[in-house]
C-alpha cells in the first residue's frame, strides 16, 4: 500500500493540474465512487481545480465552480467548493498522460482535463476509492476526523509528539501503524522507523525513557523525509504520475530483509507478526524495551 512518502510524491508532481477543469469523466469499475457514479460524473465535471493536497495517505482535491444565480435586483455570482477524496488502498496511483489511450491495462478511470491532458487512475486490485462531498461534509467525516498527527507539519513538533506518544501502552510498531496516533506510516515506515531509532519493534511504550523517545521523534521524521527525497518506495505497484518507479527500495535497512545481514553489525535479521504484519528487525541493534 503507498504510505505518506507515495502519496506526497504523487500529490507535489500533480501540482501543475491545478487551475484546469475537469472536463470530462469516465469509469470501467464504477462501484469505486461515492456517491454513485452518474451523480459523481454531474456534480464534478467542468469543476475547477483550487487545490491538491495530502492528508495522511489520502489525496484530497479541492475543486469549484462559478455558479450564477438569478435575484430579484439581477445576476449574482457565488463559489461552492467540494472535496474529491482519493485514498490508492493497496495499488492504486495516478498517471498523467496526452490522450485516453491507458498507459497500463489496470487503469480503471479517466479524468479529462483542460488543456491537453488526461489523468488516469491505475488500479489493479480495485480497492481504490473515489469520494466527493462539500466542503461542510469533509470536516464531519469519520475518516478525516479521526486521523491523528502529521508527522512532517510544523505543529509536529517533539514536544507534540512526547504529549501523544507517553499516555500510549503495547508495542512500539503497533503504534507507528496506528493511523488514529500519527497518520501516514505503513509497513514500511515503521520497519525503517524502528531500525534507524534502533528500537525493537516489539518494544512496550511505555517503557521507553526520553533519549528513546526523542530517537523515535527524529527518525519518523527523517525516514519519511527520505522517502518522498528517493521519490517513493517502490515495492510492488507504485510507480509516480510518468510511470517511473521510486528509489527508496534501494536504501532500505530492516523491511522485507530478514534472512539478511544487518547493514550495521552483519548479524542475520529476523522476522515476527506484529499487528498481523511481518516485520524485519535485527536482534542485535535494535534493543527490546
Amino acid at each position: 500500500m503507498p504510505e505518506l512518502p507515495e502519496v506526497e510524491t504523487q500529490v507535489r508532481d500533480l501540482q501543475f493540474l491545478i487551475g484546469r477543469k475537469i472536463l470530462e469523466v469516465s469509469s470501467n469499475t464504477k462501484k469505486a465512487f461515492t456517491p454513485r457514479f452518474s451523480e459523481f460524473k454531474k456534480r464534478i465535471e467542468n469543476k475547477k481545480i483550487l487545490a491538491i493536497e495530502r492528508r495522511a495517505k489520502y489525496i484530497i482535491f479541492t475543486l469549484t465552480s462559478k455558479l450564477t444565480h438569478h435575484l430579484s435586483g439581477g445576476l449574482t455570482s457565488a463559489r461552492k467548493t467540494q472535496k474529491l477524496l482519493i485514498h490508492f488502498r493497496m495499488t492504486g496511483h495516478f498517471l498523467i498522460s496526452k490522450n485516453s489511450i491507458p498507459l497500463e491495462k489496470s487503469v480503471r478511470h479517466f479524468f479529462k482535463l483542460s488543456g491537453g491532458t488526461w489523468l488516469q487512475f491505475s488500479d489493479i486490485r480495485k480497492f481504490g476509492t473515489l469520494r466527493l462531498v462539500s466542503e461542510r461534509d469533509f470536516q464531519n467525516l469519520p475518516e478525516i476526523r479521526k486521523l491523528g498527527a502529521e508527522p512532517l507539519s510544523k505543529n509536529f513538533t517533539f514536544t507534540k509528539f512526547r504529549e501523544i506518544i507517553q499516555p500510549k501502552t503495547g508495542k512500539l510498531k503497533s503504534a507507528l501503524l496506528d493511523q488514529k496516533i500519527i497518520a501516514g506510516i505503513g509497513n514500511i515506515y515503521a520497519d525503517e522507523i524502528c531500525f534507524a531509532a534502533g528500537l525493537h519493534p516489539a518494544s512496550q511504550i511505555e517503557k521507553l525513557n526520553p533519549c528513546d523517545i526523542e530517537k523515535l521523534f527524529c527518525e519518523i521524521r527523517n525516514q519519511l523525509r527520505k522517502g518522498i527525497r528517493n521519490r517513493g518506495t517502490t515495492i510492488g505497484e507504485f510507480v509516480d504520475v510518468r510511470g517511473k518507479i521510486g528509489k527508496n527500495q534501494n536504501s532500505l535497512a530492516a523491511y522485507r530483509r530478514h534472512g539478511k545481514e544487518c547493514k550495521i553489525c552483519g548479524t542475520i535479521l529476523r522476522k515476527m507478526k506484529i499487528s498481523q504484519r511481518t516485520t524485519s528487525f535485527c536482534p542485535k541493534c535494535q534493543i527490546r524495551k
